[in-house]
């Protein structure tokens, strides 16, 4: 029964403690939790304590974007010239998966124009248009 699964999972990490945990756990924990949830519709506290579930999140949105490809920056390049604000690498808010390039709803300036810090603060924040590109590649899938 996966729920009985997932339960005994949490209720084990939990007890097991924060300090048990090291980086690539926390992301594999995260995308435990994260599978089931979206899979079955499960509500996120029954998954994991609070604590937890907050502390696997925050670990994938540490993890660093993969660098982008020259492929992606051609296509980020292409928007900004067509005038669609943009952003590069957008760690998606409750999900933390990055996506290659986030359209975003208000004009402005592109991530391919906007400097590193601004970038993130902005990427950080960023109120995405629901629409995302992956661009994939030759090295990349």
């Amino acid at each position: 029964d996966r729920d009985a699964l997932v339960k005994a999972v949490s209720a084990r990490a939990a007890e097991m403690g924060l300090a048990a945990f090291i980086g690539e756990q926390w992301r594999q924990l995260h995308q435990c939790f994260l599978g089931v949830k979206l899979e079955a519709c499960l509500p996120a506290e029954l998954l994991a304590p609070i604590g937890l579930r907050d502390a696997c999140s925050q670990a994938m949105a540490d993890d660093e974007p993969a660098r982008s490809s020259k492929l992606h920056e051609d296509v980020s390049s292409k928007l900004t010239r067509m005038g669609i604000a943009h952003v590069n690498e957008l760690c998606v808010p409750g999900l933390g998966y990055y996506v290659n390039i986030a359209i975003l709803p208000e004009a402005g300036t592109s991530g391919a124009d906007a400097d590193g810090a601004a970038l993130a603060r902005r990427a950080a924040t960023a109120k995405y248009a629901g629409i995302v590109i992956e661009v994939d590649g030759p090295s990349r899938y």
